[in-house]
């Protein structure tokens, strides 16, 4: 349970990193990676951020359905993970969709 459970909060944490801080990353990753366009970046990590968030609601079912122990804290789990995925996923699209153009 206990892995289930980092796993969950690490793909959490990682999407949200992903999806709100995605523009710094992307200009980081053009200057010191592949020199590639910052846009091309941006929509890779808001696709990854994305997919994390999805992970982590398949995860959080799981966790929820297999594990009694879990059932104490799970809503505070689903209403973290339902009020920060759709807001940071928005913000995301909505910024690559300005960097597109």
């Amino acid at each position: 349970m206990r892995t289930l459970q980092w796993s969950l909060l690490t793909s959490f944490l990682l999407a949200s990193y992903f999806c709100i801080f995605g523009q710094g990353m992307a200009y980081f990753l053009s200057e010191y990676a592949l020199p590639l366009a910052p846009v091309y970046y941006l929509t890779g990590l808001t696709a990854a951020g994305i997919f994390l968030y999805m992970v982590s609601g398949i995860l959080l079912f799981t966790l929820a359905k297999q594990h009694e122990s879990f059932h104490a804290h799970r809503e505070l789990y689903a209403i973290v993970l339902f009020t920060v995925a759709p807001a940071a996923s928005l913000w995301a699209f909505f910024v690559t969709a300005m960097w597109w153009g």
